[in-house]
């Protein structure tokens, strides 16, 4: 059993998460098995039991782990003297990040699997998720303090699905226009930046002044007859 053998327990529990990762990226939290699991690492069933208590608690850790990457980048201090500029900064960490073809072809699987049949585990991701949509919501807001709160969320959600698109579903982009070559990361973030700042710029302001972040409780003020919306918790 590996519980008693301490000397391989590092080993075995990164062999687990490993294992897991590529599982549950293929098959799902609830079309995973523990034997496909302990199989593909090698280990025995009851490992998974010492390591992580249960296949939900292993599977949470594993999600966390694809998670951890794009938010720690998006969490790095920014250098831009301009809103603009920082509006930059954050994508190009992010895409950056999300597409470094270094990190496990599972990392980006299994969140693309979860943001399309979420777990009760998303909700478990939040401290993780939660700063980096703050910060662009707070960037966004320094561009255009008088866009109401849903618009900020409105904004800040189409900035982040184009980077999700392109970071989960560009292949629907390749099968759509075959011709045309794909961007390089480069590109894909001047784009994305170009497109979402002009937008920005050019929305008609509409309803009550934005000026509070997701983090923040919003004051109930009556705008045109209708209180104003709870700004959101981002999951990025």
């Amino acid at each position: 059993m590996d519980g008693p053998h301490r000397g391989n327990g590092p080993v075995t529990r990164e062999k687990l998460i490993d294992a897991a990762g590529e599982i549950f990226a293929e098959k799902g939290l609830h079309g995973a098995s523990i034997r496909d699991i302990t199989k593909r690492a090698g280990a025995n069933i009851a490992s998974v039991n010492y390591h992580f208590h249960d296949k939900f608690e292993l599977y949470t850790l594993v999600l966390r782990q694809a998670h951890e990457g794009v938010a720690e980048a998006m969490n790095q201090p920014l250098r831009a003297d301009t809103p603009e500029g920082r509006v930059r900064e954050l994508l190009s960490a992010m895409l950056t990040s999300a597409l470094d073809p270094s990190r496990p072809k599972w990392h980006r699987q299994l969140v693309s699997r979860e943001l399309l049949d979420p777990t009760p585990a998303l909700d478990l991701m939040q401290d993780i998720m939660q700063r980096p949509c703050e910060r662009l919501w707070e960037v966004v807001r320094e561009i255009r303090p008088d866009l109401s709160e849903q618009q900020f969320m409105l904004t800040v959600s189409g900035v982040l699905a184009q980077c999700l698109f392109h970071v989960h579903h560009g292949h629907i982009a390749r099968r759509m226009f075959p011709g045309v070559s794909g961007p390089s990361l480069r590109t894909l973030v001047d784009h994305i930046s170009e497109f979402s700042l002009a937008a920005l710029r050019g929305l008609h302001a509409r309803g009550s002044r934005g000026r509070r972040s997701p983090a923040r409780a919003p004051v109930a003020r009556p705008t045109t007859g209708a209180k104003r919306r709870k700004s959101p918790r981002g999951k990025g």
